[in-house]
């Protein structure tokens, strides 16, 4: 009676989950679901008056929950913290400036904050050595933020060089402050149909700069894939032998 009901507890299953201990309250889940929050509301309330407070609110959701998802590792959370303030701050500056420096700058801090997120969440996949709810949403969000971070390079490229895509990717509009906040939408959606090597075709890259990065994503996002699951397939087939043993 004893063991069925520890098998049943709660932290047991919790536990199971990778929600336990230093995983507590599962730091990558919460990443997941930011991200998740940022692709559905972005597209979603574009055209609304509101779009630049939301899209300044998400954003910030999804790179404060990215440094706490890296609050385990020194170093790298270290590194994210240097990045996140130009980020931040330069977001909430474009709430109230419609500079294009600021946008750049922001831009470039976004993606770099974003591509250290990423590689600290690949080097967890090469350590851990059991599949769990958080290792997979490590790797889901390692996937998606890839294609955020190509989104803010995009848009740097575009605030740089106008007319680097062969359609205008930013919204004209005389109210908006700062249209890049407004426009990420356009530039998340370009990113994620590199990153899937979909090609539809609407959007197409113009300048050298926007060719360069978008056959680069196209690359990382099929070795990421492939890397991706021969990994996790690696760890539930080692993890099954330890149990059979057991």
């Amino acid at each position: 009676m004893s063991e069925s009901s520890s098998v049943l507890s709660p932290a047991t299953w919790w536990r199971r989950l990778g929600l336990a201990h230093h995983n507590w309250p599962g730091r990558f889940t919460v990443l997941l679901v930011a991200i998740l929050l940022l692709l559905v509301t972005q597209p979603l309330f574009s055209r609304h008056a509101f779009a630049q407070n939301l899209a300044t609110a998400t954003i910030s959701f999804v790179l404060l929950a990215a440094l706490y998802a890296l609050s385990s590792t020194r170093i790298f959370f270290a590194i994210a913290l240097v990045l996140l303030v130009p980020s931040i701050g330069g977001r909430v500056a474009l709430l109230f400036t419609a500079s294009p420096a600021v946008e750049v700058v922001s831009a470039i801090f976004s993606c770099l904050f974003l591509a250290v997120t990423i590689i600290a969440l690949v080097s967890r996949l090469f350590i851990v050595r059991s599949v769990t709810l958080d290792t997979i949403s490590a790797a889901i969000c390692a996937y998606l933020l890839m294609g955020v971070a190509f989104a803010y390079a995009f848009a740097a490229v575009e605030l740089q060089n106008p007319a680097s895509f062969s359609t205008a990717l930013f919204q004209k509009n005389a109210g908006l402050t700062a249209p890049l906040l407004a426009s990420l939408h356009s530039f998340i959606y370009y990113s994620f149909v590199c990153l899937t090597t979909t090609g539809f075709g609407d959007i197409s890259p113009v300048s050298e700069g926007a060719r360069s990065l978008s056959v680069m994503e196209s690359v990382f996002g099929q070795l990421y894939v492939a890397i991706l699951i021969a990994r996790l397939v690696s760890l539930e087939v080692a993890q099954s032998i330890m149990k059979e043993r057991e």
